[in-house]
C-alpha cells in the first residue's frame, strides 16, 4: 500500500492538463483583448468618420450661406448628404438657426435685400453605422451684394510677387477671389481677410499671412515663414508643405492627404474629408447702360466722345462744381475708346456727390491727381465697360486701369475700379474700396481697405460673408 502511495506515475499527464489549461485561459484572454482592441478601434474610426462628416455638413453650411441666393423659401432648409468614406459610407445632417441683429430673436426664411440674418447657429450632426456626433458653429453674417464681396476679384489666375497689404472693413474681411487658376504668392503680402481659389490650387511663400481662411479647389502648399491664421481647407486636393514647412493656426481640412508632419498645424487635422465646393463668384458684367443709375438717384447723366472734355467737366465746370448743380450724383459716360487722364500738372479733384465714370476705354492715372472729399462719403466708380475677357489684347489693353503712387484719394472717397481686361495697381496710398479686373497685376506697396462699393443693378444680397464666432463639439 505505501509503494503504490509513494507512486508517481500519472502526474506528468496531471501536470500537461494544467499547463493546457493555463494556456488556453491565456488564449482566451489574448483573443477577447484582441476581439475588444478591434472594436475599440473600429468604435474610434466611426467617431472620427462621424466628426469629419459633421464638419463636412458646417462647411456645406458656410459655402451654402456664400453663394445662395437668400430670397429663397427653401434657404433656411438642413442640408443633408452621404459621403463616400470607407470602409462605409458616412452622412450628414445640417441644420441652421438664423438670428436677427440682437443675436436672440430668431428669424425664418424667406429672406429679402432689406429683412435679413445678422448672425446664424449651425449644428451639424454626422452619422456612421448609428455611431452620432455633433458638430455646431456659431458665425456672424455680413451681407455680400451682387457678388461684391471682395477686396480684390480676379477672373485670372494670378501671380503675387510683390509685398502689399489688404485690410478689412469689419474684421478680417478684405477677402481675395481668383475665380479661375492658380494663386501663386512669392513675396510678404498680408491679407488681412480670405482666400478663395475656387478652380485652382494656392502656394504661399516668403513672409505672406493670411488672417483669415484660405479656401482651394486643388492643393495648398506653404513654404516657411508662410502663415494662415485661419483654417486651411482643399476641396479636391491636399495640404502640403513645399521645400520647408509653413504654419496654418486654425484646422486643416483636404480631400486627399494633409503633410501634418513638415506643417505646423494648431487645430484640428482632417485628411481624406469632404469639403464642398469653394465660395465662389461669377464675374460681373457691368455695361453701359446707365438705366439702373438714373433709377439709384444719379439724377445728373453726361455722355462725352472725349476722355479730355471729360476730365475737365468734372474737374471744371460750374466753378467747382459740376454743371452748376451743386454736386448732384453723377453719372459721366464716355462713349469712346479713349484713355481718361488728366494732365501732366498736379490737380486736385473735388469730389462734391457721388461719381460714376462709365467709359468704354480704360483709364490711366498714373499722372498726379489727388480726388478728394469732405464731410460725408462719397462714391466714386471708375468703370471700363464689359467685354469678353478672352478679347482683350496682351500686354496692354485699350480697356486696361492703371494707377499708381502719384495719384491719391483721401478718408472720405470710397474708390470702386473695375474692368474687363487687366487692373496694374503701384505703389498706391492706402484707399477705400475694391479692385475688379479679368487680370490683375500689383505692386510693391499697395494698400487697400476693403470697403463694399455697391454698383447699382447688381447689388442685391447674394449671400453672406461669415465670422465665426466657435466650433466646438457638442
Amino acid at each position: 500500500m505505501l509503494n503504490r502511495m509513494n507512486e508517481e506515475r500519472g502526474v506528468a499527464m496531471v501536470v500537461a492538463l494544467l499547463v493546457t489549461m493555463v494556456v488556453t485561459l491565456i488564449s482566451i484572454a489574448v483573443v477577447a483583448q484582441s476581439i475588444h482592441d478591434l472594436d475599440a478601434s473600429g468604435s474610434d474610426r466611426r467617431r472620427l468618420l462621424s466628426v469629419n462628416a459633421a464638419e463636412a455638413g458646417t462647411n456645406a453650411w458656410y459655402a451654402h450661406l456664400q453663394t445662395e441666393a437668400v430670397s429663397s423659401p427653401t434657404y433656411c432648409d438642413p442640408l443633408v448628404e452621404t459621403i463616400a468614406t470607407e470602409p462605409a459610407a458616412a452622412s450628414y445632417s445640417a441644420v441652421a438657426t438664423f438670428y436677427a441683429a440682437d443675436g436672440t430673436t430668431e428669424m425664418t426664411c424667406p429672406f429679402t435685400t432689406t429683412t435679413y440674418p445678422s448672425f446664424a447657429k449651425i449644428v451639424s450632426t454626422g452619422t456612421l453605422n448609428a455611431v452620432d456626433r455633433q458638430i455646431e458653429t456659431y458665425v456672424r453674417l455680413t451681407p455680400q451684394y451682387g457678388g461684391f464681396s471682395a477686396a480684390i476679384l480676379a477672373l485670372n489666375g494670378a501671380d503675387f510677387v510683390n509685398s502689399f497689404t489688404v485690410y478689412g472693413d469689419v474684421g478680417n474681411d478684405g477677402d481675395i477671389y481668383i475665380l479661375e487658376g492658380d494663386l501663386n504668392i512669392t513675396n510678404s503680402l498680408t491679407v488681412n481677410g480670405n482666400i478663395f481659389v475656387p478652380e485652382g490650387g494656392l502656394f504661399m511663400s516668403n513672409l505672406s499671412t493670411i488672417k483669415g481662411n484660405a479656401w482651394a479647389r486643388d492643393d495648398i502648399t506653404l513654404e516657411n515663414p508662410a502663415v494662415i491664421e485661419g483654417n486651411a481647407l482643399s476641396s479636391a486636393g491636399g495640404i502640403f508643405a513645399g521645400a520647408t514647412g509653413g504654419e496654418i493656426d486654425g484646422t486643416a481640412t483636404a480631400f486627399d492627404d494633409i503633410d501634418d508632419g513638415s506643417l505646423t498645424i494648431g487645430g484640428t487635422v482632417s485628411p481624406f474629408t469632404e469639403v464642398g465646393p469653394v465660395p465662389t463668384h461669377t464675374f460681373p458684367q457691368i455695361t453701359s447702360d446707365t438705366t439702373d443709375w438714373v433709377a439709384a438717384g444719379y439724377t445728373n447723366v453726361v455722355s462725352f466722345t472725349d476722355c479730355g472734355l471729360a476730365y475737365n467737366y468734372i474737374r471744371l465746370t460750374g466753378a467747382g462744381t459740376w454743371a452748376g448743380l451743386g454736386y448732384p450724383d453723377t453719372v459721366v459716360r464716355i462713349a469712346s475708346s479713349c484713355t481718361f487722364t488728366g494732365p501732366a500738372a498736379a490737380h486736385t479733384i473735388t469730389v462734391g456727390g457721388n461719381l460714376a465714370i462709365v467709359s468704354d476705354g480704360g483709364f490711366d492715372l498714373r499722372l498726379r491727381s489727388n480726388w478728394n472729399a469732405s464731410s460725408t462719403l462719397k462714391k466714386l466708380f471708375f468703370i471700363s465697360t464689359y467685354k469678353d475677357p478672352a478679347t482683350c489684347a496682351t500686354p496692354n489693353d485699350p480697356k486696361d486701369i492703371k494707377v499708381s503712387n502719384n495719384t491719391a484719394f483721401n478718408g472720405f472717397v470710397n474708390v470702386f475700379f473695375y474692368t474687363p481686361c487687366k487692373a496694374e495697381m503701384n505703389n498706391l496710398t492706402a484707399f477705400e474700396g475694391q479692385v475688379m479686373s479679368s487680370t490683375v497685376n500689383i505692386g510693391n506697396s499697395f494698400k487697400v481697405n476693403y470697403e463694399p462699393v455697391l454698383v447699382p443693378g447688381i447689388a442685391d444680397i447674394t449671400g453672406f460673408k461669415q465670422d465665426i464666432s466657435y466650433v466646438r463639439e457638442v
